[in-house]
């Protein structure tokens, strides 16, 4: 067999075995409560009302954000969430790393929206925020929650809940535990080639 045969050779033995360990562009719902028993719990949201649900990764895995899906109730047209990712700051939101897109949202009803990111890498063994509120003198809307509360398991771990009325980022602890969802794409090892002599 000649060198270069032999270098494709473990080349594409490399990359099978990555493949085989590591699915390539597979979503993962890292973290999630839903869909929730829609209680009696909720938190009302706009520019000064906003609240916060916080997760850790898994350490030693690093996932590019995809979405974050968010169970809202509207009672009427014109509600715009904003809804960000945030640096944890010792238990509670530190500082904006993004922004994400939001859908249009029904004028009335509970549903689930999915926010998307422009692709955050979520670094593992990080904790990060899923902050929400709404612009001034936009509509108010719910982000839901369970009564009893549903704690956020998965991949990733819960963190903690914060709420407060002065405008985000929130910072008072809270026992509601809003129903939301994280869900991302495992990032690849890089590819190496190795030759052989």
């Amino acid at each position: 067999m000649s060198r270069f045969a032999r270098s494709a050779t473990v080349v594409v033995a490399a990359l099978l075995t990555v493949v085989a360990v590591q699915p390539l562009h597979a979503q993962t719902t890292l973290i999630s409560n839903l869909p929730g028993n829609d209680g009696t719990q909720s938190a009302g949201l706009n520019d000064t009302r906003n609240k916060g649900m916080g997760f850790t990764m898994p350490a030693g895995q690093d996932y590019t954000l995809e979405y974050v899906t968010l169970r809202l109730r509207t009672s009427a047209a014109g509600a715009t969430p904003i809804v960000e990712i945030w640096t944890n700051a010792g238990g509670v939101p530190g500082a904006v790393i993004e922004t994400l897109t939001g859908p249009v949202l029904a004028p009335s009803g509970i549903a689930e929206y999915d926010f998307t990111s422009s692709g955050t890498t979520l670094t593992g063994g990080t904790s990060y925020w899923i902050v929400a509120y709404g612009p001034a003198g936009a509509t108010v809307y719910d982000w839901m929650a369970s009564s009893p509360a549903q704690t956020p398991t998965g991949l990733a771990t819960h963190l903690g809940a914060t709420f407060d009325t002065n405008g985000p980022p929130p910072t008072t602890t809270s026992s509601i535990l809003c129903s939301y969802s994280v869900t991302g794409t495992l990032v690849p090892v890089e590819l190496m080639s190795f030759s052989v002599e």
